[in-house]
């Protein structure tokens, strides 16, 4: 009898033991099969180009495929939320930028948490934003301390082209107003192009843009650069000042992450961690991003979650103290 009991016990501790260690198998081999990466935008964008210099690496070190997923409209909730409903497994993974912490203050009935539906695993890059300024309509304007002493002189006078009511470019002049105590008229456009056009003949004065975007026509000397509204000065344009070096709380670095659905195995999430700092450091990663004018990160997920929501509770203030709607 005893012996029968003890060879139970055995048994159950042996089915146990093969049923965790088959658990674990996934996790520790993966991948072992190509992974999805969905991209909330259309192709061949700089997220296109930024996105697949990392994935690269990751194919090359893991030995699997990773195959972009391109799902772009409502301002990147339709894929958004496609991969917060996926399994967690690590065979679903997003690339997204920091218009992840804006949404969720226009869109209240988002399908997902940008919190709580995902595991952020790293910012992997951040591009240099510049407040762009038209030599054709304001002449005079060289940098940020003319641009506020001329919006101060002339409330209401500057008009700040957008992208639209709302977006990322809205939230960015409407930053700079109110750091600065000055008003400005927003001209909302239905798109980046036809607010490049109007900013160069000078109908529009002033927009929010990357400055790898921006760099023919400054150099050119269709626009001007005013201000790096990032941490630290744009390897394009190193002569041109962040707001923070004049004393003015602004940044805005646009960064690009990369996000797992939440409950995803820590295995894999560390091991997608891992690979992330590898790819930040390899020289052909970065003189790629030095030429797009962006600049390699790799912060860790416990980081990368609060600066999460450190932005939601940011854009949340600024959106209500400046009254910002979708449509005005």
């Amino acid at each position: 009898m005893q012996y029968c009991r003890q060879a139970l016990l055995f048994s159950l501790a042996v089915s146990v033991s093969g049923i965790a260690s088959a658990q674990r198998l996934p996790a520790e081999a993966y991948p072992s099969r190509p992974v999805s990466v969905v991209i909330p935008f259309v192709a061949g964008g700089t997220t296109d180009n930024e996105a697949r210099l990392y994935t690269q690496k990751l194919q090359e070190s893991l030995g699997q495929s990773f195959v972009f997923d391109f799902r772009p409209g409502g301002a990147t909730t339709i894929g958004t939320a496609f991969v917060a409903k996926s399994a967690p497994d690590g065979y679903t993974l997003l690339i997204n930028n920091n218009g992840v912490t804006i949404n969720p203050h226009f869109y209240p009935d988002l399908p997902y948490d940008i919190i709580k539906s995902f595991a952020p695993i790293s910012i992997m890059s951040e591009r240099s934003t510049a407040m762009l300024g038209s030599p054709a309509g304001l002449p005079g304007v060289n940098n940020l301390s003319d641009l506020i002493a001329y919006a101060r002189a002339n409330p209401g006078r500057i008009n700040c082209g957008t992208a639209g009511a709302g977006s990322l470019t809205h939230i960015v002049c409407a930053s700079l107003a109110s750091a600065t105590g000055t008003k400005m008229t927003f001209v909302h456009y239905k798109g980046v192009a036809q607010g490049v056009v109007d900013l160069i003949a000078g109908r529009t004065h002033i927009s929010a843009g990357t400055l790898f975007t921006a760099q023919p026509n400054i150099k050119s000397g269709k626009l001007r650069a005013i201000v790096v509204l990032g941490g630290q000065r744009s390897r394009l344009f190193p002569d041109i000042k962040t707001a923070i070096e004049q004393n003015i709380d602004v940044t805005y670095p646009s960064w690009l992450g990369l996000f797992a659905p939440a409950g995803t195995p820590t295995v894999i999430l560390g091991k997608l961690y891992a690979e992330i700092t590898k790819a930040v450091r390899s020289a052909d990663v970065i003189r790629q991003l030095e030429l797009q004018g962006s600049v390699p990160v790799a912060n860790s997920p416990d980081n990368f979650r609060a600066r999460l929501l450190t932005e939601l509770a940011r854009w949340k203030k600024i959106i209500q103290d400046e009254n910002i709607k979708l449509e005005e």
